[in-house]
């Protein structure tokens, strides 16, 4: 059985209220290579729900993707390069640097004890990620750490399965608001603007030895350049 899902968001009216940044935001993913795309909805997310920080994860072996063309330490070292210029978005290594399988259940376990048991700690996905949910390791335990913020382009409707419904109706915030005031245990559905560029995209201009500019910021540009990666 599949139920539509309804997509919130945040009112600009709300926004005005919240005078103190708070909470921790993190967005994994592979960045293979990172883009504006990635960007732009990490700085979105930070103003719009007025957190605090915004940490960018790479992952060091992906487990539902191929492993990546380029190194982890290339990956990491783009993304260093591309949030250099805005200190609200920062870099957390602990995935390159543990190597291995990257699974989010052990990603959120370490940066909870970092953060203390009161810290509002918020998990960016993307709906496709949402939606492939149930076929991650232990995933129904992400709650425990963290909320599940997830992110949809305007206009797409998708469909869930009966399991993952389920556990959006036992956890689905009734206000963005509540991904603040408390530690973890919420799930919130946000449209946000996208720009239509991927990672795969990048990869096959520079395998074809055409222009990536303006789809990544230049010192990224620049660092793929000196270093003949996705040829």
């Amino acid at each position: 059985m599949v139920i539509p899902v309804i997509i919130n968001s945040v009112t600009r009216s709300s926004l005005k209220e919240r005078k103190h940044p708070s909470g921790t935001a993190i967005m994994g993913g592979t960045f293979d290579p990172i883009h504006n795309g990635h960007l732009r909805a990490a700085v979105e997310i930070v103003d719009r729900f007025a957190f605090r920080a915004l940490r960018l994860i790479p992952c060091y072996q992906p487990v539902h993707k191929g492993q990546p063309s380029v190194t982890a330490q290339q990956r990491l070292d783009m993304v260093e390069k591309a949030i250099s210029c805005d200190e609200r978005l920062l870099v957390d290594s602990r995935e390159i640097l543990r190597k291995g399988p990257s699974y989010s259940i052990d990603t959120l376990k370490e940066i909870r004890q970092e953060v203390g048991p009161d810290e509002p700690l918020i998990m960016v996905l993307g709906m496709d990620s949402f939606l492939s949910l149930p076929t991650w390791h232990n995933w129904q335990a992400l709650i425990e750490y963290a909320h599940l913020l997830v992110v949809s382009r305007p206009g797409w409707e998708p469909d869930f399965i009966s399991e993952l419904q389920t556990f959006c109706e036992n956890c689905r915030a009734t206000s963005a608001h509540e991904l603040q005031c408390a530690p973890s245990g919420f799930v919130w559905f946000e449209m946000l603007p996208s720009l239509e560029i991927s990672s795969s995209m990048i990869r096959a201009l520079c395998k074809k030895q055409e222009s990536i500019a303006y789809l990544l910021p230049e010192p990224v540009q620049n660092y793929i350049k000196q270093n003949n990666l996705y040829l």
